[in-house]
């Protein structure tokens, strides 16, 4: 078994990562495959994604309150965040979609300028002007087919890097989901959307094995690309942010739950709609999933420790082992800074 490492950023320790379904992942997404084979295709249809999730999240319990217990042990899930406690769960999918008391528990920055993480998980730093770090433009992440090429919309986002001195200088970051962590996204700045469209697509897995044997499924997936304008009054300042929502294996629907002020009145995002940054944005429902962040990198710069995390030679990581250098993620959470105005 191949081992895959990540850093805890709270703890600061290396750890290792236990992929669920790893080896049926290897199968599904063998290297001797180019394109995705029926089996594949099948079950990242929306119909198999949907099954398996009512499956998995959904079906009675026995004895509802000690399996949710047991699985929020096994997932090492603390009780004490969560807004209504266990008692008041009735299935999987309730743990699953737990509201958590992120005001207490994953506090903003004092930094108004900085940008923050969008969701709980495992993050990925890129710029495409360090090439050292990861060729974006390369067939891991198209920004044109993620963002929709087709979508006049996108324009309005490129044009901020369409000028000779920006052209080279797109940064963000990639956080993975994984089934055990707090499944709301959150605003990772503040500002005026310009454009929220969802893409459908299909639903293929983000284990960094599926990744790394099968780029470009981000392009693929279902997903909900939101843009922020943050040159406006009481936003972040950092021009153009996109982030972009994609589902995955068992994630059916990405649904819109924004509210300012914790989880109350979550309503729909439209253009025009001032959003704070931090704020619940959207909800995965159950399985894997993840949340990418873009912005132009000389407004605002990557975290050093993240870059520094993601440069560490001595760990072992499959995105590593796919890029031929290091490219190591970090545990980061939800409303914790990422980069900087610069």
């Amino acid at each position: 078994m191949v081992v895959h490492q990540y850093v805890e950023r709270v703890r600061r320790k290396a750890s290792n990562e236990t992929l669920l379904a790893d080896q049926v992942i290897n199968f599904l997404y063998h290297p001797s495959r180019e394109e995705p084979g029926f089996l594949l295709n099948a079950l990242a249809s929306g119909t198999v994604t949907n099954a398996l999730a009512y499956w998995q999240f959904d079906r009675t319990l026995v004895n509802a309150q000690r399996c949710i217990e047991y699985a929020a042990h096994r997932m090492l899930i603390r009780e004490s965040e969560t807004l209504t406690g266990y008692a008041a769960m009735r299935t999987l999918r309730d743990l699953f979609e737990r509201k958590i008391r992120y005001w207490d528990v994953r506090p903003l920055p004092d930094d108004v300028s900085s940008i923050v993480s969008p969701a709980d998980g495992k993050l990925l730093p890129f710029a495409a002007f360090e090439r050292d770090m990861l060729p974006v433009k390369s067939k891991f992440i198209r920004i044109d087919d993620l963002l929709g090429a087709a979508n006049p919309w996108r324009e309005r986002f490129a044009s901020t890097l369409s000028h000779e001195s920006h052209v080279n200088h797109l940064a963000g970051v990639i956080v993975r989901l994984t089934p055990d962590v707090y499944h709301y996204t959150h605003a990772p700045v503040s500002g005026r959307i310009i454009a929220r469209q969802t893409i459908e697509g299909r639903f293929h897995s983000c284990n960094p094995t599926a990744l790394v044997r099968f780029p470009g499924s981000y392009a693929l997936n279902r997903r909900v690309v939101t843009v922020y304008d943050t040159d406006v009054d009481c936003g972040t300042s950092v021009g153009k942010v996109v982030q972009v929502d994609v589902a995955a294996m068992m994630i059916g629907e990405i649904q819109s739950r924004y509210s300012e002020r914790r989880y109350e009145a979550p309503r729909s995002l439209n253009a025009g709609d001032f959003v704070v940054r931090g704020s619940p944005v959207s909800m995965f429902r159950p399985g894997s999933s993840t949340s990418i962040v873009l912005w132009d990198g000389t407004r605002a710069s990557l975290s050093c420790e993240l870059i520094a995390n993601a440069a560490r030679s001595d760990l072992r990581s499959r995105f590593s082992d796919w890029l031929g250098k290091p490219w190591v993620e970090t545990q980061v959470l939800v409303r914790q800074s990422i980069a900087e105005r610069t």
